[in-house]
């Protein structure tokens, strides 16, 4: 389980990697870091240390701005997280926390890259109850922070905070990620699966930033089939994403810090009938863009694209445990990943032994491309006109309107409110009084049953003719 970051130093020629591993020399697993002896020397092993307490595994690293280490591990029976720190690049090692955890490793670790900062982040999944049978399943996301290289951390923050089914319908499940972005501010997304009996069957991608505090979804429903509320399936008679695998799955967020853009990439597959021989997804990587520190996201692009439907064993296109450099650099996204040549995991019993091959790819930012703004109006006409304010807000707005022209007319007008799963929350439409004079709506963030509706992004869509415009709400609580 490879996972690495660099040393810091003023001259970038003067940086080294650091790894982390888990390994078994015998006895028992333990968990080791490894520096380079030189910049891009790539000589390993070079001089690896072990943090000496066994099976403290799975570990993540990061390092800070005055080149302390911070290790995360989980156990080998899945029941507890560990933080260490080491300030001797790995000669001794401090614990900072230990707490329970989950029975699946979800935890991460990122130190802010922005310059001067002392910024860190821990972020783990951790389920509700004290038993296995669930703790796979019914996850939240738990985070804590420090401001001074790791040596003093805030107090943990359960960040999803999920409800009971049905008063939220979502869970985390396996994959979390963090970045810090160009203002310093703090990015969490992870991978949530739908609640139902089976663990694997349909999943979206989340994102939540400290700034605007509200959760987004990143990616867009599949091309490939209709799902109401946007989720990534499986179906009953399709093929299996596997296990421990989902229909979208392990985010990785990059900051382009020119721009202060966020694109974030994922694993998974949009199409249930891209599977191999034996019945297991052919897994894509996928991205999506936003302008906006992440309240709303681009359409998502297949950026593989490798299908291979029914290929046996040697002849599948199944990426998988894809990672990502967290900043764009020279216009440009770094990536690895494993190309499975036979879908599934074997270990799981899934599949045949192939040789796979780990690919590094590095390819422009605008293969991503961000959200385009459409105007299909025609500029002899005056066109309609719409506004809101107060946005953000927290009780209530006024949506203000007007068609002016009665060519906008022709087909009726309409105007709605969704969230951002696409759903429609509130229409306005039969209310509407003659739109070709200003007209001016209350809303107080109710939906059409006169229910309060949580914080979070919505959009506001008017129609009049062949004229569309949608506005970003963002509803405060």
């Amino acid at each position: 389980m490879p996972n690495l970051d660099i040393t810091r130093h003023v001259n970038p020629d003067s940086q080294r990697t650091v790894i982390c591993y888990h390994y078994w020399p015998g006895g028992n697993y333990r968990s080791w870091i490894d520096i380079d002896s030189a910049n891009l020397a790539g000589s390993w092993p070079n001089n690896p240390k072990d943090l000496p307490i066994n099976d403290h595994i799975w570990p993540r690293i990061a390092v800070t701005q005055n080149n302390t280490i911070l290790l995360a591990t989980g156990d080998n029976n899945y029941e507890r997280n560990h933080l260490y720190r080491s300030t001797d690049f790995g000669d001794s090692w401090d614990l900072i926390a230990d707490f329970d955890s989950i029975h699946k490793m979800g935890h991460f670790l990122r130190a802010s890259h922005f310059p001067g900062s002392q910024k860190a982040v821990f972020v783990y999944t951790q389920y509700f109850c004290d038993t296995s049978g669930c703790g796979c399943r019914d996850q939240d996301v738990w985070y804590m922070t420090t401001g001074d290289n790791g040596m003093t951390w805030s107090d943990r923050i359960d960040l999803t905070n999920y409800q009971p089914y049905p008063i939220d319908s979502a869970r985390v499940y396996v994959g979390t990620n963090a970045v810090y972005d160009a203002n310093d501010n703090l990015h969490i997304a992870w991978s949530g699966r739908k609640v139902t009996d089976y663990m694997y069957e349909a999943s979206k991608i989340f994102h939540w930033d400290e700034v605007h505090d509200v959760f987004s979804v990143v990616n867009s429903p599949s091309i490939y089939y209709y799902e109401p509320d946007g989720w990534w399936i499986a179906t009953a008679t399709s093929g299996s994403p596997g296990a421990y695998h989902m229909p979208a799955m392990d985010p990785q967020l990059i900051v382009d810090t020119t721009s202060n853009w966020l694109y974030c990439l994922w694993q998974g597959n949009d199409d249930y009938n891209d599977c191999s021989a034996g019945r297991y997804f052919n897994g894509e990587l996928y991205g999506s863009v936003s302008m906006d520190s992440g309240l709303t996201w681009s359409d998502y692009v297949n950026l593989t694209n490798t299908r291979s439907p029914g290929a046996g064993p040697g002849a599948c296109m199944d990426e998988d445990y894809m990672t990502a450099y967290p900043y764009v650099v020279n216009d440009s996204i770094y990536i690895t990943f494993i190309e499975d040549k036979d879908a599934g995991g074997y270990v799981q019993g899934e599949g045949i032994l192939t040789e796979n091959p780990v690919r590094c790819w590095v390819f422009h930012k605008d293969l991503i491309p961000g959200i385009k703004e459409k105007n299909p109006l025609k500029t002899e006409y005056t066109t309609p006109m719409l506004d809101v304010y107060p946005n953000p807000f927290r009780d209530k707005t006024q949506i203000r309107y007007m068609i002016q022209d009665t060519r906008y007319m022709m087909n009726g007008y309409s105007l709605k409110i969704f969230d951002a799963a696409g759903q429609l929350v509130r229409d306005f439409s039969r209310s509407t009084p003659n739109a070709l004079h200003p007209t001016v709506i209350t809303w107080d963030g109710s939906d059409n049953t006169g229910k309060k509706l949580p914080g979070g992004v919505y959009f506001l869509e008017f129609e009049a003719g062949d004229y569309k415009e949608t506005k970003k709400l963002i509803l405060l609580k």
